[in-house]
Protein backbone atom coordinates (compact mmCIF):
# COMPACT_ATOMS: atom_id res chain seq x y z
CA UNK A 1 0.00 0.00 0.00
CA UNK A 2 1.08 3.26 -0.46
CA UNK A 3 0.18 6.81 1.49
CA UNK A 4 -1.39 9.49 -0.60
CA UNK A 5 -3.20 12.58 0.24
CA UNK A 6 -6.95 13.33 -1.04
CA UNK A 7 -7.63 17.04 -2.24
CA UNK A 8 -9.28 17.74 0.81
CA UNK A 9 -6.07 16.74 2.82
CA UNK A 10 -7.26 12.97 4.08
CA UNK A 11 -4.83 10.65 4.27
CA UNK A 12 -5.51 7.75 2.21
CA UNK A 13 -3.69 4.20 1.92
CA UNK A 14 -4.25 2.71 -1.35
CA UNK A 15 -3.83 -0.78 -2.50
CA UNK A 16 -1.60 -0.29 -5.21
CA UNK A 17 -3.01 -3.82 -7.09
CA UNK A 18 -6.38 -1.46 -7.34
CA UNK A 19 -5.49 0.80 -9.36
CA UNK A 20 -6.36 0.75 -13.17
CA UNK A 21 -5.22 4.02 -14.36
CA UNK A 22 -3.93 7.32 -13.45
CA UNK A 23 -4.46 10.78 -14.93
CA UNK A 24 -2.85 14.18 -14.69
CA UNK A 25 -5.76 16.95 -16.06
CA UNK A 26 -4.46 19.05 -14.21
CA UNK A 27 -5.15 16.89 -10.64
CA UNK A 28 -4.16 13.06 -9.97
CA UNK A 29 -7.05 11.19 -10.94
CA UNK A 30 -6.46 7.66 -9.98
CA UNK A 31 -9.10 4.99 -11.33
CA UNK A 32 -9.47 2.04 -9.13
CA UNK A 33 -10.20 -1.06 -10.91
CA UNK A 34 -14.29 -0.88 -9.52
CA UNK A 35 -14.59 2.46 -11.69
CA UNK A 36 -14.55 4.48 -8.73
CA UNK A 37 -12.16 8.01 -8.71
CA UNK A 38 -9.93 8.88 -6.79
CA UNK A 39 -8.37 12.82 -6.65
CA UNK A 40 -5.05 13.11 -5.16
CA UNK A 41 -2.78 16.15 -4.24
CA UNK A 42 -0.06 13.98 -5.03
CA UNK A 43 1.49 14.55 -8.68
CA UNK A 44 1.60 12.20 -11.38
CA UNK A 45 5.12 11.57 -10.62
CA UNK A 46 5.32 11.66 -7.03
CA UNK A 47 1.96 8.41 -6.88
CA UNK A 48 4.46 6.65 -9.65
CA UNK A 49 7.56 6.64 -7.68
CA UNK A 50 5.52 5.64 -4.91
CA UNK A 51 4.01 2.55 -6.49
CA UNK A 52 8.00 2.01 -8.37
CA UNK A 53 9.41 2.12 -4.65
CA UNK A 54 6.57 -0.30 -3.27
CA UNK A 55 7.26 -3.16 -5.81
CA UNK A 56 10.59 -2.79 -5.76
CA UNK A 57 10.40 -3.45 -1.59
CA UNK A 58 8.32 -5.98 -2.37
CA UNK A 59 10.43 -7.66 -4.53
CA UNK A 60 13.38 -7.31 -1.86
CA UNK A 61 11.10 -8.64 0.31
CA UNK A 62 10.43 -12.13 -1.73
CA UNK A 63 14.28 -12.00 -2.45
CA UNK A 64 15.22 -11.69 1.59
CA UNK A 65 12.16 -14.60 2.04
CA UNK A 66 13.76 -16.48 -0.71
CA UNK A 67 17.37 -16.45 0.89
CA UNK A 68 16.45 -16.90 4.11
CA UNK A 69 14.73 -20.18 2.95
CA UNK A 70 17.37 -21.20 0.83
CA UNK A 71 19.51 -20.65 3.51
CA UNK A 72 18.18 -22.65 6.46
CA UNK A 73 17.59 -25.39 3.57
CA UNK A 74 21.91 -25.29 3.30
CA UNK A 75 22.44 -25.12 6.79
CA UNK A 76 19.97 -28.77 7.30
CA UNK A 77 21.48 -30.11 4.47
CA UNK A 78 24.88 -29.75 5.68
CA UNK A 79 26.77 -32.75 7.32
CA UNK A 80 27.41 -32.04 11.01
Amino acid sequence: MIRLFRRDGLELMLNVDMIKDIAADPDTIITLLSGEKIQVKNSLSDVLTKIKAFRIGMDEENRNVDDHESNERDNKNRPG
